[in-house]
């Protein structure tokens, strides 16, 4: 909230320890910052292998891992702004040396936070995108496209952070937009994945053969399109999760309640927030085999072990090869049943 004790300027979960000190609750709240870095600490050793795993493991389009990793750059800058506070919570800046690095790292914290609760969007434009260009998304990177989003994406969190910052505008309206944007984010997803998949049907049926002339590499995007959206749809759902868990805490700002109240919810959010950036690389990690067969290869390589590959699948991920030729004949006339009646 926005006093003269922080020169009208309000931070996402700012804590004065000077008051926590007055209510001798020093001790508890010392147990929990600790309790924290242990989190922040799996947290960083998580973020460099996701950082890996986008930059040396192709498992979507360029685009997408772009977007990606900037939703993952916004996580660094935050945990590392959360890192330099809580060591000065922490007593270790008895002299207030430390102002001024305390003030950038909350000004950082709140727009990193901002840009992941807006974040679902950009997702969904750029899955659009790639379904309206379906005939050559795959081809070309089109790095247009991410550059265009995060470039129409960027001033407009910031513009939305600094003006929560500076409460030009009530905490309710942030929570709100937070709301709305995030629900237009997950529907918009939804719709993209029912219209690929409909195109996807569609080419597959009987009209289709002689009224529709789609390419390898337009039946391949459309599958890809299908694909991706079905990580996005898990990942969108542990988005929005914690996304309106976080906001619905910040509404605490806006009634008027004891203090000590908004601390502790204040203590609950950065623990509901580290736990956001800790689960959604987990289920981003389980929808990506490909990242999956590199942790294999990786335990494999520590152990002294060969690699054993894996038996070829689908572009949406079924199996391919059956050892049992009544099952994979079964499983071919079904298909060309389904294609030709």
């Amino acid at each position: 909230m926005c006093s003269p004790s922080t020169s009208d300027v309000r931070f996402i979960t700012f804590v004065n320890t000077s008051y926590i000190e007055a209510e001798k609750l020093e001790t508890v709240f010392d147990i929990l910052l600790k309790v924290e870095v242990g989190f922040l600490i799996f947290s960083w050793i998580e973020f460099i292998y996701l950082f890996y795993l986008f930059v040396f493991i192709r498992a979507m389009h360029f685009n997408l891992t772009f977007l990606f990793m900037n939703y993952g750059g916004q996580y660094f800058w935050s945990m590392l702004s959360r890192c330099i506070i809580v060591y000065q919570q922490l007593g270790n800046d008895p002299n207030n040396e430390l102002h001024q690095v305390i003030l950038i790292a909350n000004y950082v914290r709140t727009i990193g936070l901002f840009i992941a609760m807006y974040i679902l969007p950009i997702f969904t434009i750029e899955r659009c995108l790639a379904t309206f260009f379906v005939r050559n998304y795959e081809k070309s990177r089109k790095i247009w496209v991410s550059l265009l989003i995060l470039c129409i994406f960027h001033p407009l969190v910031f513009t939305s952070a600094i003006a929560y910052i500076h409460c030009w505008f009530p905490v309710v309206f942030h929570v709100i937009s937070f709301f709305i944007v995030n629900i237009i984010g997950y529907i918009g997803i939804d719709m993209c994945y029912s219209h690929n998949i409909n195109k996807h049907q569609k080419f597959y049926s009987n009209q289709c053969f002689s009224k529709v002339a789609y390419g390898l590499s337009e039946r391949f995007q459309l599958a890809e399109n299908i694909k991706m959206c079905k990580v996005l749809k898990k990942v969108q759902i542990s988005i929005l999760f914690f996304n309106i868990g976080c906001c619905s805490i910040l509404l605490m700002d806006h009634f008027n309640v004891n203090m000590m109240i908004i601390y502790w919810s204040y203590v609950g959010f950065n623990f509901f927030a580290l736990i956001y950036g800790i689960t959604v690389p987990v289920i981003l990690y389980s929808a990506l085999p490909e990242w999956q067969k590199e942790t294999r290869r990786l335990i494999y390589s520590c152990f002294g072990k060969p690699h054993v590959e894996e038996e070829p699948k689908s572009t949406f991920g079924e199996q391919m090869i059956y050892n049992d030729h009544a099952v994979e004949s079964n499983i071919y006339f079904t298909q060309f049943n389904k294609s030709t009646h």
